[in-house]
Parts: structure tokens; C-alpha cells; sequence
């Protein structure tokens, strides 16, 4: 009898606690995106206090019964500067001298009614009763005091506010960073000993301002290759020509290569010396469907840099890799 017993009492308690668990209301924390409240600490300030030796703020009497005061909390109040986008406030709150037993609660100014809960409790005979108090402001950034019964003096020290920020806790997947960040572009430069000058005998190629130019009066041609991935769509190329006198020209091409040998001009640009002493940018662009296949080369041909006119400074190819 007593073993049956013994084992009755705790399936009993048991079954108390399973019911207990089943009757409870259950909460859900769960919030995978959107605005969510952040705490910022700050140094604490006192933000009112009613007793009139020592008030801070715009009220110095106690707050009466069945009364609610009105706090502003952000802004500047007190002793506090609280900025306007808080959305909440972290406070110390003391209650001191209360003449009847009684209640304080703080809420929201604008909440549609008083809130059935209470911050602080005390009696007639209670010392200074203080709690830490969080708690939402309204859309104008204030907080109201409700006293249940007799006169309770007042005091908060605010020691950090909270303010709303768009944030995710989710580790976000490769597509949604790829979607949010422009990462699909590539540019590929060459520099002028990039190159390959197919120059005549009688052909002398110097610097000019770091530019490669050519004395001689016969015209000297180069050739850049240039490497755009298959499926890549090719945007542009932007060769660099430095003018130095008013007459002489260059031209600009832009070629494909197939493996069977022909070749597709995409665009030759004839220049002049029309900008003395600058250096100019020259775009060729390439047809918008054109993607990159394999079998093909590219590259970019430049030629008739002579007597110094002209200046060859440099190239910058700019594709797509995922068009």
C-alpha cells in the first residue's frame, strides 16, 4: 500500500504539471525580418523629478490620486537630451513619501486606455521605492504616470532608450546578396607595354607623359588581346590616347576572332589631333547581344601613331559576367 501510494502521488503531481503545461498560454518570439528595437545605453540623466527641494523638470508637486501626468521624454527634458526617434526609454523610477497605500504605472501617453498592470507599489509607511521601468513612448515620445490613491512625489533617471532599425537575423543566401549588390561587373585594363607593336624597321616608339608615341613618319599598329569569360556580355572598351598637336591621325578597332580565321570588325574609329596637350578617352562599344562564346577571341588593334601627333596611353574593357 504505501509503494502504490508513493507512485500514485507522483503521477499525480506528474499529471499536474503536464496539465499545467498544456493550460499555459504559449508566446511566440519568433520575428525573421523588419523594424525591431535596438537598446542604446547612455549616461544616466535624471529626466523629472516632482519633489520640489530638489525638481527637475516642469512639475515640483506630487502627482494626486486618480491622476495621470504626462512626461515628454525625448528631446531635451530635465537633465536628458533623448533623440526623436526613440521608440522606447530605460528608467530607474522611485517613488518617495506616498500618503496611502498605492500604485504607480507608466505607459505610452497615447495608449488607448490604461494599461491593467502596475511598475511600482508602496504603502503609507513604505521608504523611497524605486524599479527599474521600461517602457514604450507614444508617437510624440511620451510616457504617462497614473496614481491610484493620495500623493506620491516622483523621480526617473533614464539610462538608455531604444530605437527601431530594419534588421534580419537570417544569414542571407549567395542570390540575395548577388540581388542587392551590383557584383556582375568586370573591368580588365592594359597598359601601354601591353601591347604587341608591329613596327617597321625604321619605326622609333618613345614615352610621351607615359604614353607610347612614335617619332618616325611611319605609322606603327599594336595589338591588345583581350579576355572576356564565355557567357560574359561584352559592355564597352575605352582606349586612352594622349593629342599632342593638331593634326595626325589614329584609328581604334575593335575585332572578333572565330577559330575558322575570319574576323568581325565591330567598330573603327578614325581620329585627328583635336585636343592639343589632352588626354582623351575613346569608347568603342560592341553590339548589346554580343555574348561571348567559345571558339572566339577578341582584341582591340590601334595604329597610326606617328611623327608624336598622337599617343597611345592605355585600354579598360568592361563586360558582364552574368548578363
Amino acid at each position: 500500500m504505501l509503494e502504490r501510494s508513493r507512485w500514485t502521488a507522483i503521477g499525480a503531481a506528474v499529471a499536474v504539471v503536464l496539465g499545467a503545461g498544456v493550460a499555459l498560454p504559449s508566446a511566440s518570439a519568433a520575428v525573421t525580418s523588419g523594424n525591431r528595437a535596438v537598446f542604446v545605453p547612455i549616461e544616466p540623466c535624471r529626466l523629472f523629478d516632482t519633489r520640489p527641494s530638489t525638481n527637475v523638470g516642469a512639475r515640483a508637486t506630487p502627482i494626486g490620486p486618480n491622476e495621470s501626468y504626462l512626461q515628454q521624454v525625448t528631446g531635451s527634458n530635465g537633465h536628458c537630451e533623448i533623440p526623436v526617434d526613440a521608440t522606447a526609454v530605460s528608467m530607474n523610477v522611485t517613488a518617495v513619501g506616498g500618503t496611502a497605500s498605492s500604485f504607480l504605472t507608466i505607459y505610452p501617453s497615447d495608449a488607448a486606455a490604461l494599461p491593467q498592470a502596475s511598475n511600482l507599489n508602496w504603502t503609507a509607511s513604505s521608504p523611497p521605492t524605486p524599479n527599474k521601468v521600461d517602457v514604450k513612448l507614444s508617437a510624440a515620445g511620451a510616457v504617462s504616470l497614473y496614481n491610484l490613491t493620495g500623493t506620491i512625489d516622483v523621480l526617473a533617471d533614464v539610462v538608455g532608450y531604444y530605437a527601431d532599425h530594419n534588421h534580419d537575423d537570417r544569414y542571407y543566401t549567395k542570390a540575395e546578396i548577388d540581388g542587392s549588390v551590383n557584383d556582375t561587373l568586370r573591368t580588365e585594363v592594359h597598359g601601354v607595354w601591353d601591347m604587341t607593336w608591329e613596327q617597321p624597321a625604321s619605326v622609333t616608339v618613345t614615352i610621351i607623359n607615359g604614353c607610347i608615341g612614335n617619332t618616325t613618319g611611319s605609322g606603327v599598329f599594336g595589338e591588345i588581346p583581350i579576355h572576356v569569360p564565355i557567357g560574359a556580355r561584352l559592355i564597352s572598351v575605352d582606349v586612352t590616347t594622349l593629342d599632342t598637336a593638331g593634326s595626325g591621325t589614329y584609328s581604334v578597332e575593335l575585332n572578333r576572332t572565330t577559330m575558322a580565321g575570319p574576323v568581325t570588325h565591330f567598330g573603327s574609329i578614325t581620329l585627328g589631333g583635336n585636343l592639343v596637350g589632352s588626354t582623351v578617352v575613346h569608347t568603342v562599344i560592341s553590339p548589346p547581344a554580343e555574348i561571348a562564346a567559345a571558339n572566339n577571341s577578341y582584341a582591340v588593334r590601334v595604329g597610326g601613331f606617328d611623327l608624336s601627333f598622337n599617343a597611345f596611353c592605355g585600354l579598360t574593357v568592361t563586360y558582364d559576367t552574368k548578363p
